[in-house]
């Protein structure tokens, strides 16, 4: 005799968890001015009812420029999920950049975060908030990356 277990719903897979946060989450404006792009690990429960709580970042090093504040202020504002998500999760959000000045090449940060912080936590998929920048004039200063995790194990 064989036995499944039920996967838990993945709350990656929800359409409106998704294209809330998608649409709403905004690329910092100073950030985006400066040409640097990041990426950020939130961590938040869903309770038994829905709303999503204890939200926190799980960067080791505080990033700036606004990221943080962006995604923190957006998951907060998410109405009540369906309780069947019930869990603790860690989302990673990049925002990647676009230099038009420079063939339009995407830059975006590497890497991931090391286990330790995402021990009891379900990792969703990545959301990816894109920002850009058209040449007016020339520009000396060069996209940069913020958001190299640097992890501890492999």
């Amino acid at each position: 005799m064989t036995t499944v277990e039920a996967q838990s719903p993945s709350l990656s897979n929800d359409p409106a968890f998704s294209f809330i946060l998608l649409h709403r989450i905004n690329y910092p404006i100073d950030a985006e001015r400066l040409g640097i792009y990041a990426k950020i690990y939130a961590g938040f429960q869903v309770d038994r009812k829905g709303h999503v709580q204890e939200i926190s970042i799980l960067n080791q090093n505080k990033i700036g420029y606004g990221f943080e504040e962006e995604v923190v202020k957006k998951l907060k504002l998410l109405p009540p999920l369906n309780p069947k998500y019930e869990g603790n999760y860690a989302l990673p959000v990049t925002f990647a950049f676009i230099d038009h000045s420079n063939d339009g090449k995407a830059m975006s940060p590497s890497g991931s975060l090391s286990k330790m912080y995402l021990t009891n936590r379900i990792l969703l998929d990545e959301i990816k908030i894109v920002g850009g920048r058209v040449p007016r004039q020339k520009n000396k200063t060069s996209p940069q990356s913020l958001g190299q995790i640097l992890t501890t194990d492999k």
